[in-house]
């Protein structure tokens, strides 16, 4: 019976098969029964013949059993959804109301089955209910009725007067796509923001740059609301819950909530960006550069106390091969420079020089019209918007991929993913080294000794950074590329004829140029003073002069348009005994601006040490001239030492 519908009439041999408590097991003793109770019987239709009996007129517990069997067939019946459901479309329902319908759906299909068995529509109602209410629902029916009361509950049931409206519903629709909609829970229209009239008011608050959450933005615009509005009670109605404002902040989107409160590139990264395309450019066309700090620390190469180097490199866009790099001890142009002479020195002159907006970047040393490195090489120097790494991505990705490499073959590593434990433990060990050095102990500690030996030095630190980048060229397989750095140039170098420059023009062209004024012979270049006769001969005119970054004995003289003047030398100097190189000159000025900053730091410490009092606001005296003023008792002040505490009374008694 399981897989049949309750039938009007019955053989006996299928009253045999369904074995009923009510009747007897053999077919032959119930034909007898039917024959003595003179059941209503009809011709079978069908191979065998014989006859059937009327379900009606069967004795009432021989249909009750019957019923009974077949009401709890169709519950234990799995749930399956309507045939028309996969050819629905209702593009006005959400897909939570769509699982619901059909969830109602199934139900009241168990109900309809009830009564195709014979139930009235009270009595199957009434029957599935006190199933539900019991537990004793089938478990496939128990969460098809969970889902259909949409808001699940362990110890949620369902009401005839639910089932009822349910069985409306389903039957009053005429389509599958009409009773979709009207088993479909409704849903509360999302509000307009223009309704909203206390949202402007609430968003001035929440728009802050110092990171105010909702609860305190909240707390603030509460406080405006009722100030503005005290007397108008109609306005202070309006203002909207705490509940409410969560509510309506939620339905926007990051980007919404993030104006105001986010600025520069942390707001253009939550935004849509245009995505660039290197896929069309040749070698040589594009190289764009960027420099890094390295999550790490190294042994200084001047005084040995750790510090974090900056590494920068240049790449060919085209074929993402590094092209030339440099390490520093902070990004500047000297390192820039650098970075870009050893690419042009071994792989030819770019086009184009694409870079952010930085101090290292954005130079006179590099762009200026006459003098900049750049210019004089006919490279197109492109700059990126102040605070927008996102144009320079291909460059950002490549260096967290090998600065990270690199760094993390070291034990002072202090990066993403570092053992914080082992990085503290690292950490303290190499200050406790740095002051013993500064101190210059002889003997180390333990703890100071593991320390030294984790501590990188400078040229381990270069080599590591040369392996590293070798590795990125030719071994490395870039996703985007599908091949190796090294091998796409060489596919991209077919059929490109590069532009060299040699050795000597490499040494003049990297020399850095400032405009300077010839004044009888002389010339200032960085606080040196340099001499040659020829100069003489464009007194009082301008002329470029180029000097070498690490020796500043002689300068090379050229008229404005490159003709070669002389070659300068220092002698006279009135500001130094010898003169003072330009690296040497920036690692001056480096020094000045940290001892600046520890020396503002060191005034700040004092100063909460120290406070100055200040008097608000005087108080008011009153001066009688016949009365001569009360002096105020002075407080005995606390002594350190008993010197101290005998001098002070000496001087009371001086005094008086």
């Amino acid at each position: 019976m399981d897989n049949q519908n309750l039938k009007t009439h019955y053989s006996v041999y299928e009253l045999a098969n369904l074995k009923l408590k009510t009747l007897p097991s053999a077919p032959k003793n119930i034909w007898e029964q039917a024959k003595r109770e003179n059941w209503k019987s009809q011709k079978r239709q069908g191979r065998g013949g014989g006859v059937e009996y009327e379900l009606a007129s069967l004795p009432q517990e021989i249909q009750t059993e019957l019923r009974s069997r077949f009401a709890v067939a169709v519950m234990k019946e799995k749930p399956r959804l309507p045939v028309v459901r996969a050819e629905i479309e209702v593009s006005t329902l959400t897909s939570k109301q769509r699982e619901i319908s059909d969830a109602k759906g199934v139900v009241v299909t168990k109900i309809l089955a009830l009564q195709d068995g014979g139930m009235s529509q009270e009595q199957a109602v009434n029957f599935f209910c006190e199933l539900a209410k019991k537990g004793e629902l089938p478990p496939e029916m128990q969460a098809c009725l969970k889902k259909a009361n949409a808001k699940p509950s362990e110890k949620r049931t369902v009401s005839p007067r639910t089932l009822k409206t349910w069985i409306k519903d389903y039957k009053t629709a005429n389509t599958p796509e009409d009773r979709l909609k009207n088993l479909a829970p409704r849903v509360r229209q999302p509000c307009d923001v223009a309704e909203l009239n206390w949202l402007p008011e609430f968003l001035a608050v929440y728009r802050n740059t110092n990171g105010v959450n909702v609860t305190e933005a909240y707390q603030e615009f509460v406080w405006r609301w009722q100030t503005a509005y005290a007397e108008q009670p109609l306005w202070l109605g309006l203002m909207p819950s705490l509940h409410q404002v969560r509510r309506v902040m939620s339905k926007f989107s990051k980007l919404f909530k993030a104006i105001g409160r986010k600025t520069g590139a942390e707001l253009r990264a939550m935004n849509t960006y245009v995505k660039r395309d290197w896929s069309m450019l040749k070698a040589n066309d594009v190289w764009v550069g960027d420099g890094h700090s390295m999550k790490m620390k190294v042994a200084h190469p001047d005084h040995g106390r750790p510090f974090v180097p900056e590494l920068t490199m240049v790449m060919d866009t085209a074929s993402r091969f590094i092209v030339g790099w440099s390490v520093s001890l902070a990004e500047n142009c000297i390192a820039v420079a650098d970075a870009i002479r050893y690419g042009i020195e071994r792989h030819g002159i770019p086009a184009i020089y694409y870079s952010d907006n930085g101090g290292g970047e954005k130079n006179w040393t590099l762009d200026a019209d006459i003098t900049g490195i750049l210019p004089r090489l006919g490279i197109n120097h492109q700059t990126g918007i102040p605070g927008n790494p996102q144009g320079r991505g291909i460059i950002e990705r490549v260096n967290q991929t090998i600065a990270l490499r690199i760094a993390r073959q070291f034990q002072t590593y202090h990066g993403r993913g570092a053992d914080r434990e082992t990085v503290r433990q690292v950490s303290t060990g190499v200050v406790s080294l740095e002051k013993a050095v500064r101190a210059g102990k002889t003997v180390l500690t333990d703890k100071q000794q593991k320390a030294k030996g984790k501590l990188p030095s400078w040229k381990q630190f270069i080599d590591a950074v040369e392996v590293g980048i070798e590795w990125y060229n030719n071994h490395h397989i870039h996703r985007e590329i599908g091949m190796t750095p090294a091998r796409k140039r060489q596919q991209l170098l077919a059929g490109v004829e590069l532009v060299h420059i040699t050795a000597v023009e490499a040494r003049d062209m990297f020399r850095p140029q400032v405009i300077r004024t010839a004044q009888r012979g002389w010339l200032s270049v960085f606080t040196n003073n340099y001499f040659h006769q020829k100069l003489i001969e464009v007194d009082g005119e301008k002329v470029a002069v180029s000097f070498d970054i690490h020796n500043a004995e002689s300068v090379i003289v050229r008229h404005l348009d490159g003709r070669f003047l002389c070659e300068a030398i220092f002698d006279g100097n009135t500001r130094a005994a010898f003169p003072q190189a330009f690296v040497d000159k920036a690692r001056e000025e480096r020094f000045n601006r940290r001892m600046k900053l520890k020396q503002e730091q060191i005034d700040e410490i004092q100063a909460e040490l120290n406070p100055i009092r200040t008097i608000e606001q005087a108080p008011e005296f009153s001066f009688v001239p016949t009365v001569a003023a009360k002096q105020a008792k002075q407080a005995t002040p606390i002594f350190l030492t008993q010197a101290e505490k005998e001098e002070w009374e000496e001087q009371q008694r001086a005094f008086g």
